[in-house]
């Protein structure tokens, strides 16, 4: 039997019904810590409660097509995203059996906080101790795996932060290495040796100095540094 033959007999039918969705984790650095943007399902199931920016992918849609749908319209956000793991649980979701391919989003504290603000019905809540906090400081309990999501989407952030400039998108396009810093801290949960780590990033190749000083600070100005980079979309 050839290809044509198998193909014009084929019924897809014959297969238990499996649905392929995308999830978004978009994440920002603010006040020393990271962010995740979270928004209020709309309907069920967890109709309500706040969870990731999420999709359905259309059968003629590619998945990072898709994540960019979901980043736009759930979130107000039009940014890179990066893909980073499958999710396939077979009882992750109560309505079907449903993969999901976990995305991650990175963005400026300010773009960020102007997305949620014209959006309405999200939240941006704080990443600490590998857990999403609510204002309150209690750990948020997320519908579905989205805990687990966001748990990853850290974890490869972490794992890849020497290794790529994937992670500056986190920042202004001009930073002090002190804010570098605790971005650095954030990710990695721990506190690093402050020239160890300058003279590290700075032998990287990686900085390039603008020549500049910040400006509206509480304390001695710092000289302000831009990453050495091309654009780091992906998908």
């Amino acid at each position: 039997m050839d290809d044509a033959t198998f193909l014009a007999n084929y019924d897809p039918a014959a297969f238990p019904p499996l649905a392929v969705a995308v999830d978004v984790a978009p994440l920002t650095f603010a006040n020393g810590a990271l962010h995740v943007l979270l928004n209020k399902r709309a309907e069920q199931p967890a109709r309500g409660r706040l969870a990731l920016p999420g999709t359905f992918v259309r059968a003629d849609e590619e998945l990072g097509v898709a994540a960019q749908r979901a980043l736009r319209d759930k979130a107000g956000l039009d940014a890179p995203v990066r893909q980073f793991h499958a999710f396939g649980a077979v009882d992750r979701d109560p309505r079907m059996r449903i993969v999901s391919i976990g995305y991650m989003a990175v963005v400026n504290a300010e773009a960020m906080a102007a997305a949620c603000d014209s959006l309405g019905g999200c939240e941006l809540l704080a990443i600490t101790g590998g857990s999403v906090r609510t204002a309150a400081g209690r750990r948020a309990t997320l519908p579905f795996d989205h805990d687990a999501i966001i748990a990853r989407a850290l974890s490869d952030l972490r794992r890849d932060l020497d290794r790529d400039d994937w992670a500056f998108g986190l920042l202004a396009a001009t930073f002090s290495l002190r804010e570098l810093q605790a971005l650095h801290e954030a990710i990695r949960g721990q506190t690093l040796n402050k020239p160890a780590f300058r003279k590290r990033l700075i032998e990287s190749g990686r900085l390039e100095a603008t020549g500049e000083m910040e400006t509206g600070k509480g304390f001695r100005p710092a000289e302000l540094y831009r990453a050495r980079r091309s654009d780091h979309a992906t998908d």
